[in-house]
């Protein structure tokens, strides 16, 4: 075993085998220069040992034969008295000391002076620190984050009738490819708004503390819903520069991202990631029509920290969404062709009254894909502002690897997409990797991920869309089938027959990969080991339905956090 391993690290690091027996001496300045005076070889760019290049051609002579004879019996004697000294116990043990001592000076070396003459283009993801977790636990919080409807049924009577929750609102509009009217809710003084969302996701992340595994070698994920942060208009707005100095305040974007700063600055969450939902954003253009925005669907990511031994440097990211769902936003009342039924609800007879400034849709004039052009541009400023950027839905946490994606991007398999392309075109793509307060960028995980997340509204997780390494999880919160208990099927989509399909607001997937002499497949185990609490009493002065009272539609279903058990996080 002892002659196996040691001719194996020879050939990885493309070293003759002559040069380590017959020469004992240091071998480090033979990596280290580019002409070795031994046996003439060079090394050259690609790493791979070439004979130097003679100008004269040797002449054969009947010399030659004869000194290959005699170098062959001199090797051959020598090969047979190293074995020998080989069998002894202390030969074994000798050597042994003096292979860890060459494993230490080329390994150390190998890195920093082997690897950049590869031309290796970044193919080799820089090691990581072992993870100081051993497993995961995921604690989602499902709330109906969709519009609410502009019609409900009597319970008493089963007739239709309007909801109350849109009444005063001018904020109705229609969803793709469908005819059911809804309305955006949220309050007039956006400010308002912005902290009724932040104290409901504090209790929230309250009542997932509390059932949480204690552990500190189990990192626990909360994991919340898709358009959580959504204004009356359909969006929250970014004020311009010169707006937020003359208010001497930051704008409302600012204050939801400082709201949730300061939700994981403390103790307890040291061992926690969060992942808040997304936050819809739009930003006025400067063009004659004033509904022309730019829109942005982002979600904040952190790593809790205690303020008292540790910083944020290192734990603030944004996620942009790239691809704009047919779910989005609503068509506005300004862009329906039959106002009719729109009008009888506002009881209006005037036009003026549709001048509303809901956003208009933008997937029905045929943008598919967000503004991302603007993270790109002030990437500086995030990293000045301790926020890092997820360009490509990758990025490592704590030695452990992860994708994330938001609701469309997982069905249009953007993680899985990113690393593939990685991998055909060189393998140099760069992806935040943040680690005892410090960020770099390194190469792709070539495993692909140990942990997988998607926050989403319409959602479920979809087997060809999974980057997922051998035994890794993927966590999926929904904000529209919380009502769905979570189940799965194999087969029964007829255009799917060897599929598996997940349903429910919160889903967790195993996948595992086989490999046998005769088949390489995949299998999926849904985890459904969790317990499920109410975030809020059914009666009361903080009954549910109180707490959400205009900003959330507590027409569907009512909030609740899924607390899965801890399972093992992938090799």
């Amino acid at each position: 075993c002892g002659c196996t391993n040691l001719c194996s690290h020879l050939t990885r690091y493309k070293l003759p085998f002559s040069q380590f027996v017959w020469f004992p001496i240091n071998i480090m300045p033979i990596l280290e220069s580019e002409d070795s005076p031994l046996l003439g070889l060079k090394f050259v760019g690609q790493g791979v040992q070439k004979r130097a290049s003679s100008s004269k051609k040797s002449a054969p002579n009947m010399n030659e034969g004869r000194k290959n004879a005699v170098w062959a019996l001199f090797l051959s004697a020598a090969c047979f008295m190293a074995v020998s000294v080989l069998q002894t116990p202390a030969s074994r043990t000798a050597l042994r000391a003096e292979y860890e001592g060459f494993e230490r000076a080329v390994g150390s070396n190998y890195e920093k002076n082997i690897l950049p003459s590869l031309g290796s283009r970044g193919s080799r993801s820089k090691p990581h620190a072992p993870s100081p977790y051993s497993k995961v636990q995921t604690l989602s919080f499902q709330i109906y984050t969709g519009g609410a409807p502009a019609f409900t049924v009597d319970e008493s009577t089963g007739e239709e009738k309007q909801n109350h929750e849109c009444y005063g609102l001018h904020s109705y509009g229609l969803p793709e490819n469908s005819n059911i009217l809804q309305c955006y809710l949220g309050l007039e003084d956006t400010a308002k708004d912005v902290h009724r969302r932040l104290n409901i996701m504090r209790d929230a992340v309250d009542k997932a503390y509390d059932n949480s595994d204690k552990d500190d070698s189990v990192l626990k994920i909360f994991l919340s819903p898709e358009f959580f942060f959504r204004g009356l208009n359909g969006a929250f707005e970014f004020e311009l520069e010169e707006a937020e100095d003359e208010n001497g305040e930051c704008s409302d974007i600012c204050h939801i991202l400082k709201g949730l700063e300061n939700i994981v600055a403390h103790k307890r969450f040291e061992n926690w990631m969060f992942l808040f939902g997304t936050v819809i954003a739009s930003e006025g253009l400067p063009t004659e029509d004033e509904f022309d925005y730019q829109f942005y669907n982002f979600a904040p990511l952190y790593k809790g920290f205690d303020p008292a031994t540790s910083t944020r440097v290192g734990k603030n990211f944004i996620v942009p969404k790239r691809y704009v769902s047919n779910a989005d936003f609503l068509t506005p009342i300004r862009h329906l062709t039959n106002r009719t039924l729109v009008m009888e609800l506002l009881d209006e007879e005037d036009d003026h009254a549709l001048q509303d400034r809901t956003l208009k849709n933008p997937h029905a004039d045929g943008q598919h894909k967000y503004n991302n052009d603007m993270w790109a541009r002030y990437k500086s400023e995030l990293t000045a502002l301790e926020y890092n950027m997820i360009e490509y839905g990758w990025f490592y946490l704590d030695g452990i690897s992860f994708s994330v994606e938001i609701c469309l991007d997982h069905l249009i398999h953007r993680a899985l997409m990113t690393y593939m392309a990685d991998v055909v075109t060189g393998s140099e793509t760069r992806v935040p990797s943040s680690n005892d307060g410090e960020v770099e960028w390194v190469g792709m995980p070539r495993r692909q991920a140990q942990v997988s997340l998607v926050s989403s509204a319409g959602m479920d997780v979809e087997v060809t869309s999974l980057a997922l390494a051998d035994g890794g999880h993927i966590f999926l919160q929904d904000g529209m089938g919380g009502d769905v208990e979570a189940h799965s099927t194999f087969g029964e989509d007829q255009c799917k027959p060897n599929e598996y399909e997940f349903f429910g607001g919160s889903q967790s997937v195993k996948r595992t990969a086989v490999i046998s002499a005769t088949d390489v497949t995949f299998e999926y185990e849904m985890n459904m080991d969790f317990n499920e609490y109410n975030l809020y009493p059914e009666t009361g002065s903080r009954s549910w339905k109180k707490m959400l009272k205009g900003v959330f539609s507590s027409t569907a279903y009512r909030p609740k956090l899924t607390v899965y058990d801890p399972v093992d996080i992938a090799i």
